[in-house]
C-alpha cells in the first residue's frame, strides 16, 4: 500500500485483535484487574481507538520510514517498539508513580506491549514505499 494511513489502521486492526487477547490473558494470569465496564464498551472503544491512532502512526511512519533501521518486518517493530515506549512507558510511569494506579499503569504496560510489538510488524507488510 502506498497510503500510510491505510496500512495504519489495517495494522491497527491487528493490533487491536491481539490487545484484547492478551488483555484477557493478563487478567486471568492475575496481573490486573478488568474494568467493571461492559465487555462490549471496552472491546468497541479499544478496537476504534486503536484504529485511529494507528491510522495517525502510519502517516508518521511515512514521514521517519528513512530513518527507521531495517526494511519491511523489522522497521516496523522497530517503529512498534518506538509507540510502544513513548506512548505507554511514560504514561504507565506516571501513573505509577504520582497517581499511585498500579493496576491501571500495569495493565497499560502490558496489553500496549503486545499491541505495539504486533502493530509494527503488520504496518511494515503492508506499507510500501
Amino acid at each position: 500500500m502506498k497510503s500510510g494511513v491505510v496500512a495504519g489502521a489495517g495494522a491497527g486492526v491487528v493490533g487491536g485483535i491481539v490487545g484484547l487477547v492478551f488483555g484477557v490473558i493478563g487478567s486471568q494470569m492475575g496481573l490486573y484487574r478488568l474494568s467493571p465496564l461492559p465487555i462490549t464498551y471496552l472491546v468497541s472503544t479499544a478496537m476504534v481507538l486503536i484504529v485511529i491512532f494507528g491510522a495517525i502512526f502510519g502517516a508518521i511512519y511515512v514521514k521517519f520510514y528513512d530513518a527507521i533501521p531495517g526494511k519491511g518486518v523489522s522497521k516496523g517493530l522497530y517503529f512498534g517498539l518506538m509507540i510502544w515506549l513513548i506512548n505507554s512507558i511514560a504514561p504507565g510511569a506516571h501513573l505509577g508513580i504520582h497517581s499511585m494506579e498500579f493496576n491501571i499503569a500495569i495493565r497499560l504496560v502490558f496489553v500496549y506491549f503486545f499491541v505495539w510489538t504486533s502493530y509494527g510488524p503488520v504496518l511494515g507488510v503492508l506499507y510500501k514505499k
